[in-house]
């Protein structure tokens, strides 16, 4: 029995520290579009630096991993956006063993619209 080998699934995600978006093909189709859309929660915590600290690092802690949950069965990711998000989501993505063996990259950019983001993660991957 031969097995047959699954084409490879593509997906960019732009992220800042408040939204995230995935742009990937499907199955069914191999056209690039945004799939997914994540926003990150806000809770403020109790009073006080420390519990407003704490507050933000458990959202920020929650809003990557529910954007590496929408990324698990690609086999390669670009990562972008503005600031350090995208650093700290990659991070997150390396931690995770369901990404071990999975070609990720980073880049960063600012102000895309979404047809712009959508033409990046195309470029980046069918070039």
């Amino acid at each position: 029995m031969s097995e047959t080998k699954q084409p490879k699934q593509y997906a960019g995600v732009w992220l800042d520290s408040q939204h995230a978006i995935v742009i990937s093909t499907t199955p069914e189709n191999d056209e690039f579009a945004i799939r997914d859309k994540v926003s990150a929660r806000v809770y403020h915590g109790g009073k006080g630096e420390h519990a407003m600290n704490n507050a933000d690092n458990a959202n920020t802690s929650k809003y990557l991993q529910s954007v590496a949950h929408l990324l698990k069965k690609y086999d390669e990711i670009l990562v972008f956006g503005p600031g350090k998000s995208q650093e700290q989501l990659v991070n997150v993505l390396h931690e995770d063993a369901q990404f071990a063996g999975k070609q990720i990259t980073i880049d960063t950019a600012k102000g895309l619209t979404d047809p712009q983001m959508i033409a990046k993660v195309r470029d980046f991957f069918q070039s």
